[in-house]
């Protein structure tokens, strides 16, 4: 058979390229440099197969060692080798030679994402989609939407959300993770299902990837789920994602690690499976550091649970070194178990992490160190809750026990005129607070501030009569003359026309040792009340008779009712305990001695009878009463003692 030409060769390569046969086209690029090396075009071919089949370290390799490729101007391609490879500085690097395009902004976009500068990203893509109109539109303004997403979910920053399209499924799934990183559950719930139907749609004659496609989407379910509490039923998503393994690795990942999340000290072994998917070097390497980070400090946990405390040492060190906001309070734990509060407290600031938990946990371990001052500044740094009336007044505690009342108080006013100045409350909750601060300068011996204060608030609330009643109450404690001035700001009070104040003033009574409240009767009223007892004779009243019970018996009570119930005449026993010899009663009493009790019984003899029996007779001898045996004279040998001090 004749050998081909290289026209042929070159014609077969372009229609395999063309039908995405690039694995056959490869060989036929292969045969045509053999013929010529230094064909330019073949190179190019080369290069462009082995990019297709994801070679790209072969690829990089065939472009930097080549004399003929190296002197090209492939910028774009060996900057997407580099980044393929995780080399994304030496790909940025490549990328600065390169003129300007579409194509390697898109690509230093995407590099930027992966280095997890998603703003930059942000405003590249943002450039992109405003400038560039073709085939890709939709790809870019998804890429747009992650990176907005990530840099809310991932960086905690607040980010304008663009107004982007949600008409792929692509473009609803990162809407809906954006507002899941700003608190909007029910937001990004609908947008879920939205993004389940549309890709339902798409992928409606393909099975297997509507499954793999719906992945990530019931993981952000399962989420949503997770953050409203309902635990059960998000592990029920995780589960089922993790049972298909339809998805790629980072999603089977996440899944993982929100089950180990939702098992917390429960279902160890379950949570030691679903560890060992999350912690593959494959998986880690594409994902965010965030996430890997979480997935160290669950591993973590998970061997604090287990008691693996050298483990959790280990750990907790590198992911110090590695940068971790959440390290240094893994120590913590550990010294906090062991009762080191001061050095639990050192490992913290040593961390300098402004992460919340972290200041919270900082806040409690010097309240419980004694240093209260420090705990309040240390709460003020908590941005998100230093402003809220809760956590002022546990500062203003704080203060109170570390720097007394009167630094308390300064405190509570300065915190009073944020609350004003803020606008997020109404004039009746900070004249409520106000009151609540005058009152807390009374009950500390600081009736002048309280006084200063309530005259603050009645200048800016004049009707507030309980404030009025206070400051009287204030002045009356260092100023009496002020404090009658300003009771005559009471209003008056306008008394009924039916209401006897004398009658009012009598009812005031006075408590007796009981605490029950004793009536003030004027002397008349107690000399007539007399009289009218003196008077009215008492009824007495009459007695009635007794009801006899339903079921006696004619004749009147039973006699025997004081005997025994076994011992009376007309008892029967059951036959299981007929056969039994003794009864029951009290002890020394028993039917055998009724002949006994009939011969002392006199109480139905006759006179004569009784003296009879009570003439004296013959005496007969009774027998001696037994004598205790006599002890040997012989002393018994004592026993040999076994030990000292036992019973």
């Amino acid at each position: 058979m004749a050998e081909k030409t290289v026209e042929q060769l070159f014609t077969q390569i372009k229609k395999l390229g063309q039908d995405g046969l690039h694995h056959k086209a490869l060989p036929l690029v292969i045969e045509v440099l053999k013929r010529n090396p230094k064909d330019m075009d073949a190179l190019k071919c080369k290069i462009v197969c082995l990019l297709k089949l994801d070679k790209c370290k072969e690829a990089y390799h065939t472009m930097t060692t080549d004399k003929e490729l190296s002197k090209l101007p492939m910028w774009h391609e060996r900057a997407y080798c580099l980044y393929r490879q995780n080399k994304l500085e030496e790909a940025i690097t490549e990328l600065n030679n390169a003129e300007p395009s579409p194509k390697v902004d898109e690509l230093l976009a995407q590099i930027y994402y992966k280095l997890e500068n998603y703003e930059e990203a942000a405003s590249i893509y943002k450039t992109l989609v405003k400038n560039t109109m073709d085939s890709y539109t939709n790809e870019r303004e998804t890429n747009l939407a992650a990176a907005l997403a990530s840099s809310s979910a991932f960086k905690s920053k607040p980010v304008k959300w663009v107004g982007v399209r949600e008409s792929t499924y692509e473009l609803c799934y990162n809407s809906a993770c954006y507002s899941v990183s700003t608190g909007d559950i029910d937001a990004a719930q609908q947008k879920l299902e939205k993004s389940s139907e549309l890709c339902k749609k798409e992928f409606e004659d393909d099975e297997a990837e509507t499954k793999s496609e719906l992945a990530p989407i019931n993981v952000m379910k399962g989420l949503c789920l997770q953050k409203s509490g309902n635990n059960k039923e998000a592990l029920e998503l995780y589960s089922t994602v993790l049972k298909e393994k339809a998805g790629d690795n980072q999603t089977l990942a996440v899944a993982a690690n929100n089950i180990i999340c939702i098992n917390k000290d429960q279902n160890m072994f379950d949570s030691k499976k679903k560890l060992k998917i999350a912690t593959t070097d494959t998986v880690r390497s594409k994902l965010a550091a965030s996430q890997t980070n979480s997935i160290d400090f669950n591993s973590c946990l998970l061997s604090f649970y287990t008691n693996q405390l050298e483990q959790v040492k280990k750990k907790s060190v590198q992911l110090q070194e590695a940068g971790s906001p959440l390290a240094p309070l893994l120590l913590a734990t550990l010294l906090v178990r062991e009762k080191k509060f001061e050095d639990a407290l050192k490992a913290l600031q040593e961390g300098s992490s402004q992460e919340e938990i972290v200041q919270l946990s900082i806040a409690e371990l010097m309240k419980k160190t004694g240093s209260y001052c420090d705990s309040a500044d240390a709460l003020k740094k908590v941005l998100t809750i230093s402003k809220k009336p809760g956590a002022i007044s546990l500062m203003a505690s704080l203060t109170l026990l570390g720097a007394g009342p009167g630094a308390a108080a300064d405190y509570l006013d300065s915190a009073l005129e944020e609350l004003r100045n803020s606008g997020k409350y109404t004039n009746e909750e900070i004249n409520g607070w106000a009151l609540q601060c005058a009152k807390f300068c009374l009950a500390h011996d600081m009736p002048e501030k309280a006084a200063q204060n309530l005259e603050n608030l009645l200048a800016r609330d004049p009707s507030n009569i309980k404030a009025l009643a206070l400051l009287i109450r204030s002045y009356s404690l260092f100023d009496a003359p002020r404090a009658h001035e300003v009771a005559l700001r009471l209003p008056d009070i306008d008394i009924p026309a039916d209401i006897d104040l004398e009658q009012l003033e009598i009812g005031v009574g006075v408590t007796s040792g009981r605490g029950l409240r004793k009536v003030i009767q004027p002397e008349e009223e107690k000399i007539n009340e007399a009289n009218r007892r003196f008077e009215t004779k008492e009824k007495k009243r009459k007695k009635k008779k007794g009801k006899l019970p339903k079921e006696l018996v004619e004749g009147g009570p039973d006699p025997e009712r004081w005997i025994p119930r076994q011992e009376r005449s007309y008892y029967r026993r059951k036959k299981r305990n007929r056969n039994e010899a003794i009864g029951k009663g009290s002890q020394g009493l028993s039917s055998v001695n009724k002949a006994a009790e009939a011969a002392l019984d006199m109480s139905d003899k006759p006179k004569k009878v009784i003296e009879e029996e009570s003439k004296p007779t013959k005496a007969t001898p009774t027998p001696p009463p037994p004598q205790p045996k006599q002890q040997s004279s012989k002393p018994k040998s004592k026993g040999k003692k076994k030990g000292k001090g036992k019973w």
